[in-house]
């Protein structure tokens, strides 16, 4: 072999692995973009005592207890401490509770009944708000399409 044969060979050598080396970090940049962008548009809906309810646009989910005083006004008792509860329960016996699922300007009647003391009362609250700790895991998770209350 000659000088000229063997300088030629690497050149050829050293180019090919430049080449190889480029095209190895072009594949592995190409397969690190796979699988990590992944965009789920799915719809989200809510599903409660056999009504389905879309929350896909939905911008604002709340919650809301109302009760119904013997005079027939409706009174914000989530705004109320302990006391002003069983106030309310004591001036109004057999006072009927509705908690309320609000959404946008929609709302969802999530429980309605006649309570007499205040633990009857508290158990309704606390039910929903264990439904409204659901509702945004549920909305924070962008794989769940489906909700049931």
């Amino acid at each position: 072999m000659t000088a000229n044969t063997r300088g030629a060979m690497r050149t050829a050598l050293t180019s090919s692995r430049y080449i190889f080396v480029f095209l190895l970090a072009v594949g592995m940049i190409a397969l690190a973009g796979c699988g990590s962008t992944k965009v789920y548009t799915a719809e989200k809906t809510m599903i409660y005592k056999d009504s389905m309810y879309n929350l896909s646009s939905v911008q604002q989910v709340g919650s809301r207890i109302d009760g119904k005083a013997a005079d027939g006004t409706t009174v914000n008792l989530r705004a109320l401490d302990k006391k002003g509860v069983e106030a309310q329960l004591k001036a109004n016996p057999g006072m009927v509770v509705t908690t309320l699922i609000t959404m946008d300007d929609g709302e969802m009647v999530y429980e309605r009944k006649q309570v007499k003391k205040y633990s009857d009362y508290s158990k309704m609250a606390s039910r929903l708000d264990g439904a409204m700790k659901d509702i945004s895991k549920f909305m924070a998770d962008g794989k769940k399409t489906q909700l049931k209350l």
